[in-house]
Parts: C-alpha cells; structure tokens; sequence
C-alpha cells in the first residue's frame, strides 16, 4: 500500500486544512459527470459489439473468433484466460475458433468483457492499489453470481455481467477523482472515498447507458445496494449480495481485511441482516450455501 502512504505523508505534511471536503468533492465529481464535455472511459469496440451479437445466438462463431482477433490486445487476455486448468479442461484450447466452439458464445463474451474491462476501466495511476482492489472484488463477484446462477435458476450470464460490472461507478468516481487533482495536490485516498460511495450508484448507470448495456442491467447498476428498490425483492440483487458476502469471506472484498483504515467505509460489507434477507429470497439453505462458498473458492484458485 506504498501509494496511499505516500499520499497521507504529503497530506499532513501540507495541512488537512487544504484538503477539499468531501461536500466539494462530491460537487465537482457529480458536475464532471452532467458535464456535456465528460469523456468517460469506452469499452473497446469488439465488447460493444459483442454485447449486441450475443442477443442473436445463431450467429456464426467463426465471425466472432475474427471480431475478436481485431483488437490483439483483448485477443491475448481471452486466450491465457480461456488455456487456465478451469477452461482448458484436458486439452489445451489453442486458438480463438476453437475456445468459442468449446465454451460457447455466452463465456466468450462474458471472458472478452472481462478483459475489455480490465483495460479500459479498472486502471488509474493515481490510486492503483485501490483501484486493483475494486478489481478483484468486481471480476471475483463475477465469477461468484455466475455460480449462484443455476442454483437460484436465473441466467448465470446475466448474473455475471450485473456482478462484473455492479461497482463500475466506484472505478469511474476514482479516474474522475484522479483527472481532477495532479501529482501532490492529490486527496489521499481515506480523505476521498466518501465522495467515491456517494456517486458510485449514479456514476454506474451514466456509465450503463453511454454503454448501451442491455435491458435492466443499467438500473440494477444503479439501485445494486437495495434488494427491494422495485417494491418487491429483486433476485439479482438478491444474488449479488449473497456473492459479495462470499467475496469478502474469500478475501476479495473492496476493503482489505488486514487494513480496515484503508477506506472510511466498506460498502461491498453487507450486514449479516442484508445477507439473510437475501438469503430468505433466493430459498438458500445454509448446505446449499456452503456448497457455493466452496465451489467459489476453487473457482477463484484456478482462474487466478
């Protein structure tokens, strides 16, 4: 956590009097983000296409081997992902055509945004560890709700994109903070992170809808922290927090549990109350639970 020592040491060295309070940073993140002139982070073209190709399954998979080899970089991620034990099975997958005939579209695309965002989204220099953090927790909440898929009966692709892309608001308030402020003139990051869990709702469904995510899903973003936002108990969100619980059990909480000073608060932390809410919704027993936590477990060990 070098970064955000180093940040504090500048920040008492100057005077917490020259601090911008989190009133104003919420103000200026939140006009950034109604600015006309706001030029927010894009997915590559191939995600935004894909996005939209995996609504029509009986596309030819050959055409989106070749929509993907167009972005190299992308193109490698996806297959160092897709040759790990948990895909590769017993024989080694050794090109795209061969990764998508096997996997299929629907883990093709979830991999492909995975990727596009580890790129294009989780990445600022000013707050790299925290934004690593946000990272982890994002692609392991993932992985998480795509396992509770078949046990809860919902889409488990549905539930990996919603788990994936649920704290998008948290890594753009961070890149909005990062542009705003320069070099030493930069908050530390305990000073900022109020401002960040006020917009990052907000900030998720600006980024859901420049992105023309499909269906709810840019709603859900935005209401991710209340179960019955809708008036009645939603199961994704019901989902959601259930992988979030499990995340943080396994060490992929936004917060690191070795330091809790890191940030001023742990909102991926559900209370125990939440958790059994959301557990009454969804019908799981607590042998169906454990069931989860151990096959997320293994699940994180071989995509690690």
């Amino acid at each position: 956590m070098t970064v955000m020592i180093n940040f504090e040491e500048r920040a008492q060295q100057r005077g917490a009097s020259t601090l911008p309070s989190v009133a104003d940073l919420t103000e200026r993140i939140g006009n950034l983000f109604a600015s006309p002139s706001y030029q927010p982070p894009m997915l590559p073209t191939v995600a935004v296409e894909l996005l939209d190709v995996a609504r029509y399954p009986e596309i030819d998979l050959k055409r989106i081997a070749r929509m993907i080899a167009r972005d190299p970089l992308l193109a490698g991620q996806v297959m160092r992902r897709v040759q790990s034990p948990f895909y590769a099975g017993r024989r080694p997958i050794v090109s795209l055509d061969q990764a998508i005939f096997r996997l299929g579209l629907n883990t093709i695309r979830d991999l492909v945004l995975e990727a596009a965002l580890n790129v294009r989204l989780f990445t600022t220099p000013g707050y790299a560890s925290a934004m690593e953090r946000i990272r982890r927790h994002s692609v392991a909440t993932a992985h998480i709700c795509r396992i509770l898929g078949p046990v809860t009966q919902q889409d488990p692709h549905k539930l990996f994109l919603f788990g994936l892309l649920h704290d998008v608001g948290l890594a753009a308030a961070l890149i909005a903070i990062d542009d705003i402020f320069d070099g030493a003139d930069r908050p530390p990051m305990v000073h900022v992170w109020t401002a960040i869990e006020t917009t990052h709702e907000s900030a998720g469904t600006l980024l859901a809808r420049i992105w023309d995510l499909p269906g709810d899903v840019p709603a859900l973003i935005g209401q991710h922290h209340d179960c019955g936002a809708t008036g009645s108990p939603n199961r994704l969100t019901a989902t959601l927090h259930i992988a979030e619980a499990i995340a943080a059990r396994l060490g992929r909480g936004v917060t690191p549990n070795t330091q809790p000073q890191f940030f001023r608060s742990t909102i991926d932390v559900n209370p125990p109350e939440v958790v059994a809410e959301a557990q009454a919704v969804l019908g799981l027993t607590p042998e169906l639970l454990l069931d989860a936590i151990k096959a997320a477990e293994e699940r994180l060990d071989a995509i690690r």
